[in-house]
């Protein structure tokens, strides 16, 4: 009896090794993608935006991070990087969106549940995303947002946000 023991304490680091290669390898998000464009769309009007830094979307098998600029030009540099103004935090801060966490994904839909986020108080927050995929190219929709508290944003139901995504690497599966 002590041996089936021993036997089940050595494999079981096997088993549960394989079984996550298997999540990644059926997940197609896997990996890092750069934000090529973003799209606010509403029923009448799109607003696209090429940012002049391209964002990133990295997404592990248990984790996500996302992070991008809305802006079309660079963010300006403070003058002094250790001291910056009050104006200067300002910009900086209205010039950043990022958030990161855990998730959900299905054949279609992920849902983020940010850990870490821009803004404070977001943490618990969830996003969700309708996405395709088709080889190295991803598109996700932000279409939900759910505060911590359970309430909603006023863009909800108005505004959807479009990502438009180049795979950079697929390393958590490589």
């Amino acid at each position: 009896m002590n041996w089936l023991k021993y036997c089940c304490i050595l494999l079981s680091p096997l088993v549960l090794s394989c079984t996550k290669r298997e999540k990644a390898e059926r997940n197609p998000l896997l990996g890092s993608w750069a934000i090529e464009k973003v799209q606010w769309i509403s029923n009448d009007t799109i607003v696209s935006r090429i940012p002049a830094q391209k964002g990133i979307f990295l997404v592990t098998p248990d984790r996500y991070s996302i992070c991008w600029t809305p802006l079309e030009h660079e963010r300006t540099p403070f003058q002094n990087l250790s001291n910056p103004t009050e104006n200067e935090v300002l910009e900086g801060f209205g010039s950043i969106v990022f958030n990161t966490g855990s998730y959900v994904n299905s054949d279609s839909t992920i849902i983020t549940t940010a850990h870490m986020a821009k803004v404070p108080g977001f943490e618990g927050g969830k996003q969700f995303y309708h996405y395709q995929y088709t080889g190295n190219t991803l598109t996700l929709k932000l279409f939900d947002e759910t505060y911590p508290d359970g309430k909603k944003p006023d863009w909800l139901g108005i505004w959807q946000t479009q990502f438009s995504l180049a795979r950079i690497s697929n390393s958590a599966i490589d």
